[in-house]
């Protein structure tokens, strides 16, 4: 295990929430540096997300990481201010999608007892504009609404106050260990060496993992496209909403109605952009849910969601590698589960092999399970 003394070097690539959140969290015990290629941090993924908490969600992996990273969100460290807000979260379905609803919560009530039946009336109340056709539903009360802004500032504050440094505008060209310690080459042509590699590149993660000659993971980066709308009603007080059918979501974000067609198209790593097809297909089943009829968005993105083939993230030392670290594959979870997840890769860091921060299998989301299974 290292000490104070020995303070190893970690590079770490990528300045999105998951770089940050394990810098801020591993710059107690290393030197940590912070390499983004963008002009600033967290302009891809991590700016381009949903920004919602849910506790049943995606497998029991991850309803662990989030139960886990729950606390950080009510009562963070005091410099990074108020990070979440309460937000209801209601699921809808027609008559004949009953069976989606009580697959549900057949999941999930056992572990998330505050979920609540709603029927047709029920819907109604809390969001007026929704087709009658919707009778059946959920609502989960303990849903939080993320500020991802501040939560990235807060992890970069906290690491700028134990001596991380962040640079900006440095795309990595070339990883070399053959010293016994990394070398890393920038587009510019400046270097900087480390002891440990942390590759935190989202989408581009398997790129990075070429240029220090390890194994890819087989990543999957995927697309999803959001849009704003303005109705002209009353919207601020309705909770988040989505289809039991799985194919579209919105939420109240200020002054506009954000919303999602649920895509997940394969994408190359790259600056997503929305395609018109996914925009029209979200427009006209917001319209299938509601009485509006809204014309046009009045803003459009897209943003990449990466994974591997079990959906699980890859958080640890690659097999062979002993200074390269995968802190990847966070798909639609990586702001969610940032604290949890940036616990365990500080322990692991650390030369901890069975963490104790986080209720969860560490061989699951080890990048050696790959090995294993082949």
């Amino acid at each position: 295990m290292y000490t104070k003394r020995t303070r190893p070097k970690i590079l770490v690539v990528g300045g999105g929430i998951a770089g940050f959140s394990l810098a801020m969290h591993a710059s107690q015990r290393f030197d940590v540096t912070v390499v983004e290629a963008e002009f600033q941090p967290g302009y891809h993924s991590t700016g381009r997300s949903a920004a919602v908490f849910h506790i049943a969600f995606e497998s029991d992996t991850i309803h662990r990481l989030s139960l886990e990273s729950e606390s950080f969100f009510l009562s963070p460290p005091r410099s990074f201010g108020t990070i979440a807000a309460s937000l209801q979260n209601m699921m809808i379905a027609r008559d004949e999608e009953r069976d989606l609803v009580d697959s549900f919560l057949d999941t999930w009530t056992s572990r998330c007892p505050w979920l609540q039946r709603l029927n047709g009336t029920d819907i109604v109340r809390h969001i007026p504009v929704i087709h009658a056709d919707f009778q059946d539903g959920v609502l989960d009360s303990r849903s939080l609404a993320l500020d991802v802004h501040s939560l990235l500032d807060g992890y970069r504050r906290g690491l700028a106050a134990n001596g991380g440094v962040v640079r900006t505008n440095h795309r990595l060209v070339e990883l070399d260990d053959s010293k016994g310690h990394w070398r890393a080459t920038f587009a510019q042509g400046d270097t900087l060496d480390a002891d440990i590699v942390v590759n935190a590149a989202g989408a581009w993660a398997d790129e990075v993992a070429i240029l220090a000659d390890v194994k890819p993971i087989g990543l999957i980066p995927r697309r999803r496209t959001g849009l704003r709308i303005q109705p002209k009603v009353e919207f601020k007080s309705w909770p988040m909403c989505y289809r039991a059918s799985g194919d579209l979501y919105f939420k109240p974000e200020g002054s506009s109605i954000m919303l999602s067609p649920v895509d997940a198209s394969d994408s190359p790593p790259c600056d997503a952009q929305p395609e018109l097809l996914d925009l029209a297909v979200a427009m006209d089943r917001f319209r299938e849910c509601t009485t509006l009829d809204i014309d046009r968005p009045h803003e459009t993105w897209a943003g990449l969601r990466s994974f591997v083939s079990d959906e699980l993230p890859v958080i640890g030392f690659a097999e062979g590698h002993a200074g390269f670290f995968w802190y990847a594959a966070f798909g639609g979870f990586g702001v969610q589960t940032s604290p949890a997840c940036a616990n365990l890769g500080a322990e692991l860091l650390n030369g901890n092999s069975s963490p104790i921060s986080v209720d969860i299998e560490v061989t699951s989301v080890s990048p050696r399970r790959f090995s294993v299974s082949q």
